[in-house]
């Protein structure tokens, strides 16, 4: 209880209030700043991303043909689609060129970084050179190799020619084509897992690799059991990133087989689809079906990726 004197004191003690803050001190304030730097990357987001997204959504639904008014049709272009033969060739290519390509450039750019990462003369020219890929435009590279992959005048060719094999229409034998625009792939993006592998190799831990050394234990086995857990989850990113854009291959069939000679993959489908026979409406479903495929797979790679640095750490 309070006695006489302090309550005196309490009467006496000048009530505080505080400032009002102003609406321009309000909105600059630590809790509502940093939306004013979040409204222009969602603005860019809203028209760029979400806004394509959610239209091709409503579009899937329509059946829309460039000359005509959109017409509501439900689920009859996911029906069309699925029932398509051409839709399950150009996605079964498109995985071929997938599996292939992550594979390759796995095993090349792990082989390839194990060889960088040691110390010899001219190593940093070796890095460069092998680095130059990445810096070619896609539809450059595609151009450059249809021009080196020629069966007249192309160094390929001419170079089968002095040793005594005959010439090959790399890009327009159906069996063949289709190989080609994938080394044209895993040559493009080759550094990539290089340097994402050898920036690995580079940042481990050389104590265990001592140990393993003082033991005795031989090269082979230092790298099953040591090098490889500890690269997995790299490898994971690696097949992640390259998986979410090999389903997109589209760049090298622009300058060379157009499609052509059984090369035609999931995205040119597409393509052709919306843009070349003008139906808007199966090209956006067919696009949808990618885009869920994808999410999904990535999903998948992704709690894989997760696992392998958990267990990393």
């Amino acid at each position: 209880m309070l006695t006489q004197g302090d309550e005196a004191k309490v009467e006496r003690a000048p009530i505080v209030v505080g400032k009002r803050k102003t609406v321009l001190e309000t909105l600059t304030s630590e809790r509502y700043i940093k939306w004013f730097f979040l409204i222009p990357l969602l603005v860019v987001l809203g028209v760029f991303a979400f806004y394509p997204l959610f239209y091709c959504l409503y579009m899937s639904f329509h059946e829309a043909i460039l000359i005509r008014a959109p017409e509501f049709i439900g689920l009859e272009n996911y029906r069309k689609v699925l029932h398509d033969s051409l839709f399950w060739m150009s996605l079964g290519r498109t995985a071929h060129v997938v599996v292939v390509c992550v594979i390759l450039e796995v095993a090349l750019g792990l082989g390839i970084a194990i060889f960088l990462n040691r110390e010899f003369r001219g190593q940093n020219t070796i890095r460069g050179l092998c680095l130059l890929p990445l810096v070619v435009s896609p539809l450059a590279m595609s151009l450059m190799w249809k021009y080196f992959l020629d069966p007249q005048m192309g160094i390929i060719n001419l170079m089968l020619s002095w040793i005594g094999f005959p010439k090959i229409a790399f890009l327009s034998m159906e069996g063949v084509a289709l190989y080609a625009i994938m080394f044209m792939e895993i040559w493009k993006w080759l550094p990539f897992s290089i340097f994402v592998f050898l920036a690995a190799l580079r940042g481990m831990p050389k104590d265990a690799f001592e140990a393993a050394n003082v033991d005795g234990a031989s090269s082979w086995f230092t790298f099953r059991k040591l090098t490889l857990p500890m690269l997995k989850p790299f490898i994971m990113i690696i097949a992640l990133l390259r998986l979410m854009w090999l389903i997109r291959i589209f760049d090298p069939l622009v300058g060379t087989t157009q499609a052509g000679a059984g090369t035609e993959t999931l995205d040119w489908y597409i393509y052709r689809i919306a843009f070349i026979r003008f139906d808007i409406g199966e090209g956006a479903t067919l696009a949808l079906i990618a885009l869920y495929m994808t999410i999904i797979i990535g999903v998948l790679l992704y709690r894989q990726l997760i696992k392998a640095l958990g267990a990393a750490r």
